[in-house]
Parts: structure tokens; sequence; C-alpha cells
């Protein structure tokens, strides 16, 4: 944005600003008399608000700890039916060994049983005798077989006991078998508990898709009992219903869990509550006008803040549409440069088989004995490669204007780039450069294109190698960063000047002498990063180097 543009823009606030502070000033007066006259009438409406928000803000909490307490669960029961061979578990002393470390860890588990193909228990550690147990036919086993990890609702079971169980598969030299663990509903049931809020009273339980009670909140004997809860539909996040009954107002907060299996329901008697509240109504109403009083004091103080807040705000759009236009005008360029390079590409296709046949024929006797023969055959060898030199810049610049369709797959980031590393660690030896690898050892998971990533990872590598040139280190690191991941790329090269960092992403534009670069690598990655959701930012400073942030987010959908 010129300073023209600037000076104009901060004018044009700064006349709003003055007139929108007088009109506050004539009207303040106006809205306080409404608002005070109504206030009464509507205070008993935003109690009931605020008590709807911690409810619902009490089932987000507990929504999400339940999952996480069944995921953490059933991700340490994976860990260890993953780490340990069936032939080590069935052994009962290495299976006592592994759950009392469990049991250090996670007291929620209560026993840990081992589970051949054919659902036989041939281990167990717990305090019932469940060896030799068939379960062939239990719910559960069926399940996990399809599944390969479950949940289940509580039951009863051989032990007459209400609980519920996770079960995880493996399979170990082609043969399946179970882990199986089961938790403790009392925990979640002492969790839920905590969830009524006041002193109106209220529950809390979880119930099955068929009205069953897995978790009783404060009553104990309708464990595993159908409710006479009207079960509703699945839906996303937290709902919530008023139901008048039996002379009180119910509000209630449901939740889907475990995969939409479970409902948690949070009951609260909402009318209890508003009547604690009323006895506080003429203080706030008194602190209500105080505090009108010096909201109009301070109007000057809190308009200079807003239009300030409102005039960057449309300095960044001006900002916004400047890079619009240079977005379209590099769009255009990639159009033309995918006609262009199908166009060139036809042509190069038929100078390499010419060239071929050339070759062909000067293999024949007749040919060899001509005094120019070697000199034929390096020109002919000197088509072919820059035919081949040809093709790939033409490669590229398609590759930069064809879209290419995402390939959603689990992505290890530390292996991709353990592989990148390895494919150009002989040429960084080669110029005495060493690659330092620090990657974090546990990275979330991520859902992109490996393919497309180790691309974008090769040409900024392969561009720090260029960049250093001789004796020089270049650091990859890894880290979790929001749910994904934070890759780094830096170089000891001699860095980047502000006005060539801003170009680097360009299409074409390239620093490196003519012939050893097309300025595709980057304007392509950027494109390819872009394209996957995430982010790329470079840092530069001259004689210290550069660094690439390439952030990533959890899936690219």
């Amino acid at each position: 944005m010129t300073k023209e543009k600037e000076l104009q823009l901060h004018g044009y606030y700064t006349r709003l600003r003055t007139k929108f502070t007088g009109i506050i000033f004539f009207m303040a007066f106006i809205p306080l008399i409404l608002l005070g006259g109504t206030i009464y009438h509507h205070y008993s409406t935003t109690v009931k608000e605020k008590i709807r928000n911690e409810l619902k803000f009490v089932a987000e909490n507990k929504k999400s700890t339940i999952d996480l307490f069944l995921d953490d669960r059933a991700n340490s029961l994976n860990i260890l039916a993953h780490t340990h061979s069936f032939d080590y578990l069935k052994n009962k002393e290495h299976l006592n060994n592994v759950f009392q470390l469990l049991k250090r860890v996670d007291s929620a588990f209560q026993d840990l049983g081992v589970i051949d193909n054919d659902g036989n228990q041939v281990a167990y550690i717990g305090p019932y005798r469940l060896v030799g147990k068939q379960y062939s036919s239990a719910e559960w086993f069926e399940a996990v077989m399809r599944k390969n990890l479950y949940i289940s609702d509580v039951f009863l079971g051989f032990r007459k006991v209400p609980h519920f169980v996770i079960a995880v598969k493996r399979i170990e030299d082609g043969k399946p078998w179970i882990l199986r663990a089961t938790i403790d509903i009392n925990m979640i049931n002492h969790f839920m508990g905590k969830a009524i809020l006041g002193k109106g009273g209220g529950d809390a339980y979880i119930l099955s898709r068929e009205g069953i009670y897995q978790i009783c909140g404060i009553d104990h004997n309708r464990i595993l009992t159908k409710s006479d809860f009207k079960m509703p539909s699945i839906f996303p996040n937290i709902k919530e219903t008023e139901k008048h009954q039996g002379g009180k107002v119910l509000l209630y907060a449901k939740a889907w869990l475990k995969n939409n299996d479970w409902l948690m329901i949070i009951e609260q008697n909402l009318q209890d509550e508003l009547g604690t509240m009323i006895h506080v109504k003429n203080t706030v109403l008194l602190i209500f006008i105080i505090i009108s009083l010096v909201i109009i004091l301070s109007t000057v103080l809190i308009t200079r803040r807003v239009f300030a807040r409102l005039e960057k705000i449309d300095s960044e759009k001006l900002e916004l549409a400047d890079q619009l236009v240079r977005s379209d005008r590099l769009a255009a360029i990639g159009k033309l440069a995918s006609g262009i390079a199908h166009e060139i590409n036809n042509p190069l296709a038929v100078i390499a088989e010419k060239a071929g046949w050339m070759g062909d024929l000067l293999a024949e006797e007749d040919v060899k004995d001509s005094p120019n023969y070697s000199e034929l055959v390096k020109s002919t060898q000197d088509i072919k490669k820059h035919v081949q030199r040809g093709k790939k810049v033409i490669s590229r610049l398609m590759g930069f204007a064809r879209k290419v369709d995402v390939a959603h797959k689990k992505v290890e980031i530390n292996s991709v780039l353990n592989e990148t590393c390895e494919f150009l660690n002989k040429e960084a030896k080669f110029r005495n450069i060493v690659i330092i690898r620090e990657f974090q050892d546990v990275l979330p998971d991520i859902v992109s294109d490996g393919a497309q990533l180790q691309q974008v990872f090769i040409n900024i590598v392969n561009n720090a190698i260029d960049a250093i040139d001789k004796d020089g280190m270049i650091h990859v690191t890894t880290m979790s960063q929001d749910g994904g991941v934070l890759v780094s790329i830096a170089d000891t090269g001699p860095g980047m000047p502000e006005e060539i960092r801003k170009k680097i992403f360009d299409p074409f534009f390239t620093t490196k002498a003519v012939g050893k670069g097309t300025g595709l690598g980057l304007s392509t990655s950027y494109g390819i990063i872009e394209k996957l959701g995430g982010q790329i930012t470079v840092e530069s400073e001259i004689d210290k180097g550069t660094i690439f942030h390439i952030t990533l987010p959890p899936s690219c959908f």
C-alpha cells in the first residue's frame, strides 16, 4: 500500500471517529434509561442463560474428559499388545509384571487377560478365576475380532459385577489374539457426580443407545436398568433442552460419547438456582449504573481504540487486495506455462526419437569407419542429454501449473525426513556438509501426502546444499505444534537480502547460474504445502544462513 493511500485512510477514520464520539455523547442517556427500565424484566433470563452456559461448559468438560479417559486406556492397552508377543504375555509371571506396571500408571485397570483366536482365556491377572474361560460367543469377542479395538457397554459377565472391557486385537504370525482389560466404572461414576451444579440438586448419568444405564449417577440401584428417557438421534457437540416436570424446571445437557454409543445426560434444577441468584439483583443494578457512567466517561478512549483497530483492518484488507492481484498474475503465468510446456513437449519427443534413430544408424559398421564417427556419436549423445534436460524443465513447468490430487494417508514425518536426508547425504558429504537431524520422538498423527511432502523436503534441503556449496551444516528439526507438526530446515549458507527473500516463492525466480535452476522448485513447494493445508515461511540473515519453517496440520482434508 502506497503512502498516499495510507494518509487518505487515516484521514477518513479520524473524521469518522470524531462524528461517532459526538453521537455517543448525545445518545448516551437514552440507552441507559431504556436499559434500566428493562433490566428487571430480563434479569431472570440472563441468569438462566448463565446457568445454561455453565452447564454446557461442564458438559463439554465431562464429554472431553470421558472420551479422553476411554482413548487413553485403549491406547495403553494397544501399546502393550503391540510391544509384547502372545507367547510372552501368556506366561502368568510376565503378564503379572506388565499388569503391575500398568496399575502403577493407571488405577482404572482392574484385571488383564490374554485370549487366543478360539476365544479361550489362556492367561489372566485379576481378582477372579477366569483362566480357561471361553469367550467365543461373547458379544465383545466377536466385535473386537471384526474391529481390532472394542470398548464394550457395561455388563455383568462371568463375575456378575457391572463392568466394561476394552479389548484390542493383534495378528502375530498370521494368527489373531486379544489383550483384554476390565475398567472400573466407579471412577467414571464418581467423576460424573461432580458434574452437578449449585444447591438446586440434579443428576448426571450415562445411557447406552438402548437407554440402559451405564453410569447410574445418584441412584446406584438403577445400573443396567432401562431408563424412561426418550433417546434422541445422533447429534454433534452438546445439546440442551428444558423440561417442566413435577413443579420443577429441569435443564438437560446431552452429549454422545464413545463414538456415539453412549449418551451422557446432566440434569440441573433451574428453578432453585434462579431463586438463589435473585437476592443479588439490587446490588447488580447499582453496579451496572455505576459502570454505565464510567463507560460514558471513557467513550473517547474506547472509540479511539476501536477505530484504530478498524483502520488497521482496512489497511490489511488493502494489503490483501494487492496480494490477490499478484496471485491472479501468478495464476495467469501458471496457465501460460502449462500451454507452452505442452506445445514444446511434443517436438522434444520427436527430437529424442530421431536422436535415438541416428544413434542406431551410427552403430552400423559402414558408418563406424567414418573419420568423424566419434564426433557424430558425441553430438547424438549431446542431443539426447539436452532433450532430457528440456523434458525435466517441461515436467516441472507442467507440475507447477497442473492440479495434483492429494493422497490422504497417515504420514510419519520423521521417516520421510530420514529418507530425504539419506537420499541427499552422499552429495552433502562430497561437499563436506553435515546434515544434523533433531527429531521429536513422538509426533502427532499427520494425514497428508507423503510423496508430495518428500518433494518439498528434497527441494529445500537440495537448495540448502547448493547455497552452502562447501563446508557447512544443515540442521533439520521436528516438533509438535498446535496438534500438527513443525519442520524447520536451517543452513549455514550466505543468507539472503530482504528483496530476494520476498521473491523466492515466485515462479521462475532463481539466484542460481544460468542452466542450473529453473526457478520452479520453491514455487512448486509453496503450492504443495498450501494445498495440503499447511504453511511455509522463511527467515534469512546475510552471512548467518536461512531457515525454512513448514507447518503441517493434523489432516489435509
